[in-house]
């Protein structure tokens, strides 16, 4: 039985043979359908944009919602669970013409500049002049995520390298949410991650979702 599984440790032995060692509650059943990349992408990338929008945001059908770096490997899944999710208008922000392409093709309705410059103007104008509810910010935007933020939205945070600080008045003034998420502390709740493979599976099987692996 194949299995995809999250590594606790790597060895090479004898004849550069890579061994991976896991935790045997961490091993899950890989549906039929699903291809040994696709599974390697979905056990992290996919379980996080699952509970980025799942656990975290608790995405409503027909809420508009950003989805930052939206053509890397985690973004790229956001987007397409958010319109498998039911989501009102989803927005796509990139670096690049073709990256921005990308996302549009995957399912965003929109996407705009990423540049910090007139960034939260932008991401209003693609949601029709409106505040968006949910946010998922990878770093560097969360200033500009929180002036684009519907009162009640939420920004759910889930970059390595967040750096950035915002003031307590600027989520009580408008009832706002900053939400944070690491994909490590779901290793100690199995639970999580079956919940998240399953649906991901199930979808990727079904050919609803499109996981890309990267290098």
């Amino acid at each position: 039985m194949r299995t995809a599984e999250a590594a606790d440790e790597v060895r090479v032995e004898d004849g550069g043979r890579r061994v991976v060692v896991v935790a045997g509650r961490l091993r899950l059943p890989v549906s039929a359908g699903v291809t040994d990349a696709q599974a390697l992408t979905l056990a992290r990338a996919g379980t996080t944009a699952w509970h980025l929008l799942r656990t975290c945001a608790h995405l409503r059908p027909d809420e508009s919602i950003v989805v930052h770096d939206a053509a890397s490997e985690i973004g790229a899944i956001a987007v397409q669970l958010a319109r498998s999710f039911a989501a009102g208008r989803v927005i796509a922000t990139e670096t690049s013409q073709a990256r921005r392409r990308r996302a549009v093709k995957l399912g965003a309705d929109v996407a705009v500049d990423s540049g910090r410059d007139g960034l939260a103007q932008r991401v209003i104008g693609a949601n029709e002049g409106k505040q968006v509810d949910v946010v998922l910010d990878p770093g560097g935007t969360l200033e500009a995520s929180l002036d684009a933020l519907a009162p009640f939205g939420r920004i759910v945070c889930y970059g390595a390298d967040q750096d950035e600080s915002i003031k307590l008045t600027g989520l009580l003034g408008g009832s706002r949410a900053v939400i944070g998420f690491r994909f490590e502390h779901t290793l100690d709740r199995p639970d999580m991650i079956a919940r998240a493979v399953s649906e991901l599976f199930g979808l990727t099987s079904a050919g609803r979702l499109r996981p890309m692996a990267d290098s």
